[in-house]
């Protein structure tokens, strides 16, 4: 046993070292968490534990599957340390995503519910309800353009991941026009993924809580199945997920949860970090262990990281320290606008891969939004630099993708009517509306899927014949691939379903764009590869498929310069980071000005950009930045004086007068002056229409809180004259006439 912990520090033998009861790993970034889960893990299995009864979840596939490689060479490195006994090692420890995981459970369990849904259940992804719900709207009767689809799915999954039923949403929430179309829309959409056989990623989640409420067996099965838990990347758990953990450990109380509340950067999604910081109220009982030394950067950068952070007055008291080189200071880079912030990136990329051992793999750009990336695009190419981008339109996402995966979604679950849709005239087998409309009619009237309306086409006298024909054709080649598809591996299955509809020269349209869609349904064959194992299966292959993350995509061998958010890095490192347009209103974002909580969560997330990079990092913040379409003059981001000076090195790219501090104060107050003396001149009717913004003649100015008598509760933005822009919670911006508007000021 002392084999496996002589690669440990002190902190990481005493987390491994505690094998029962509530365990709280509190681990600061690059603090080697992963190392010590899988340690633990063998740590167990050599005092007895059987890895069957070890459960490890994590939040994604990359993050899973390197726990369950690094498990599985372990277990084969120290083989007679753990046991001469065959069977404790004879079952590797379960390994998963929380989602994953209870697509497991509920393909087993699921009649337990009752809920209308068969274990071949098809699994929505994003888009998937994303057209759903468009069609319930129109359905409904519902303006896309007051109220907007995507508001309404992100309302319903905040009540998913709080486990609120559509029975129980009227009675949790306060009445506005918002939530009265929720209201309606909610259970529309739920009794429509049902008809489908479909549960969407939240569902997931909350039927396996419902499926564990409702039946004790099934639940006792899995707790005695694994007696030992351990959930990594604890702060980023959702109500749901609190609650499914809880579920499974309170009998045992074998718990070990590891994570860092200094970077819970999620809460749009629902994640709660005080359940990392509650564990000990909830499990009195539990041990703490500290991991504070970092292996992964240098300590000037672990010194800006830690001085960032302390500003915020929430979380746990953590210092990360390393034996690692004081390094490079952190660059902080003045730039003229965001053409100069792109060109600065790209010629510093160039600098370092001349003049040094760094590649272009070696460096990443990290931004606060997606918007950013254009004009750092458009540099990078101009300097013939190659990049990826993490978070674009994802592999999976791509129409021909799509359209084979929708073949395949219909042949393990006929009633998988979106898939039908998707797929019947295409490609073409000339069916018109008036076709598809007679078959909806029928399929609404006797409350039956489309392809079940296909088996009893010719009782259907409002079709003609010839279209009779080719509906009995697809419906029969549905069916062989059916009885094909439990028979014959995933790469069989495609590659004769690809060739029974013509799919390849469908796409050749003699365009390089046909040919490279042509390419990428080739490459479908390499992911489906990995599912013709014995153990695999069409079900496997579509949850893999849908289940798969943004940063998933991320390739480390490919030799690239990689562009993504902040967001979407947090678990990676890199050489060397690039953070641009540090600056208020974008880092930190707009809206974390009037909420000290979000402005923590935005403090979080630069600690998080800062912890990615190992040996060098850059800031950068223009003095004027055109995003969506407006130029504005920027001031640099608060967090900039929050870091340490001595470990910081301030640059420009502008005049040596604009980087003295009285100088550049001199030069902002100038620009000042001189906007105000235009704007005097232009006519009052004019104004908004040449600068978006009037002058203020409502009462009302910039922050109050309000109190809409349709709309509820908002913030207002910004004031245009007699115009308020008001941010309203659930419903996102409006609109409204001060004057007119039925609102009150909220006293605070």
């Amino acid at each position: 046993m002392q084999s496996i912990l002589q690669s440990l520090n002190p902190d990481q033998q005493k987390a491994v070292q505690i094998l029962s009861g509530p365990l709280l790993i509190l681990a600061g970034a690059g603090s080697g968490k992963t190392k010590c889960l899988t340690h633990r893990t063998c740590y167990l299995m050599a005092n007895g534990v059987l890895g069957s009864s070890i459960l490890a979840v994590t939040f994604t596939n990359k993050a899973a599957n390197e726990m369950k490689g690094r498990i599985e060479n372990m277990l084969m490195q120290y083989r007679e340390e753990l046991s001469s006994d065959s069977d404790i090692i004879s079952h590797i420890p379960t390994v998963g995503t929380f989602h994953s995981l209870c697509v497991r459970i509920l393909r087993k369990h699921i009649e337990h519910l009752s809920c209308g849904i068969s274990n071949q259940f098809v699994i929505f992804d994003t888009n998937d309800s994303q057209q759903l719900m468009k069609t319930l709207m129109k359905e409904h009767g519902i303006d896309e353009k007051t109220t907007k689809f995507k508001a309404v799915l992100s309302h319903i999954s905040g009540a998913k991941n709080q486990l609120i039923t559509p029975s129980e949403y009227a009675d949790t929430v306060e009445t506005n026009r918002f939530t009265q179309v929720v209201k309606t829309l909610y259970p529309a959409y739920q009794k429509r993924l049902q008809e489908h056989n479909a549960l969407d990623f939240d569902d997931l989640l909350q039927k396996t809580v419902q499926l564990f409420e409702a039946s004790s067996d099934v639940l006792n099965f899995y707790r005695k199945k694994w007696s030992h838990l351990m959930v990594d990347e604890y702060q980023d758990t959702n109500f749901a997920q609190y609650r499914l953990v809880r579920l499974l450990a309170d009998e045992h109380q074998n718990l070990c949860v590891i994570g860092d509340d200094h970077q819970s950067i999620y809460s749009f999604r629902g994640a709660d970090y005080t359940n990392i910081l509650n564990f000990e109220k909830d499990f009195p009982e539990a041990a703490v262990v500290k991991l504070e030394q970092n292996y992964r950067s240098t300590s000037n950068i672990l010194t800006n990281a830690n001085a960032l952070i302390s500003f915020n007055q929430t979380g746990r008291e953590k210092n990360l320290w390393t034996e690692n080189t004081p390094g490079d200071p952190i660059e902080v880079v003045e730039v003229m606008n965001e053409k100069d912030e792109g060109n600065t990136i790209a010629e510093r990329i160039l600098e370092l891969k001349r003049s040094s051992d760094y590649s272009y793999s070696d460096c990443t750009i990290l931004y606060r939004m997606n918007a950013q990336s254009r004009a750092i695009e458009e540099a990078l190419m101009r300097h013939q630099i190659p990049y990826q981008i993490i978070g674009g339109t994802r592999f999976f996402d791509r129409k021909e993708i799509k359209d084979v995966i929708a073949y395949l979604r219909l042949i393990f679950n006929s009633r998988d009517d979106v898939s039908f849709l998707r797929i019947i005239n295409t490609p073409s087998r000339k069916l018109g509306v008036a076709t598809l409309e007679t078959l909806k009619q029928y399929a609404r009237e006797y409350t039956v899927s489309l392809f079940e309306v296909l088996e009893h086409i010719d009782e259907i006298s409002e079709l003609p014949e010839t279209k009779k024909d080719v509906l009995r054709s697809f419906r029969d080649m549905i069916v062989e691939f059916q009885a094909m598809s439990g028979q014959e591996p995933i790469t069989i299955l495609l590659d004769r379903l690809i060739e029974k509809i013509q799919y390849l020269p469908y796409l050749d349209d003699g365009t390089g764009e046909g040919e490279m869609r042509i390419q990428n349904v080739r490459e479908l064959f390499s992911v489906a590869a990995k599912y013709d194992g014995a153990d695999h299966s069409l079900a496997a292959f579509l949850e893999g498929v849908a289940l798969i993350a943004d940063v998933d995509q991320y390739d480390e061998a490919s030799e690239k310069v990689t562009l993504m958010t902040i967001h979407s890095s947090k678990g990676l490192e890199f050489p060397v980071v690039f953070l641009p347009g540090w600056e208020e209103g974008i880092f930190p974002s707009s809206s974390a000005q009037f909420s000290g909580e979000q402005l923590e969560e935005e403090r979080r997330l630069g600690y998080v950009a800062l912890t990615r990079a190992k040996q060098k990092c850059v800031i950068l913040h223009a003095g004027q930045r055109m995003l969506f379409g407006r130029t504005e003059y920027s001031s640099p981001s608060k967090f900039l004086s929050e870091l340490d000076e001595k470990c910081i090195e301030r640059k420009s790219t502008k005049t040596p007068a604009s980087f003295n501090p009285f100088a550049r104060k001199t030069f902002d107050q100038g620009v000042q002056r001189a906007k105000q003396a235009i704007f005097d001149r232009v006519p009052q009717t004019k104004k908004e229409a040449i600068f978006g913004v009037a002058e203020n003649t409502s009462g009302y100015k910039t922050g109050d809180r309000i109190r809409h008598k349709e709309f509820g509760e908002g913030t207002i933005i910004q004031v245009s004259g007699d115009v308020l822009s008001v941010a309203f919670a659930g419903i996102g911006m409006k609109k409204i006439v001060g004057s007119v508007a039925p609102i009150e000021v909220i006293v605070e």
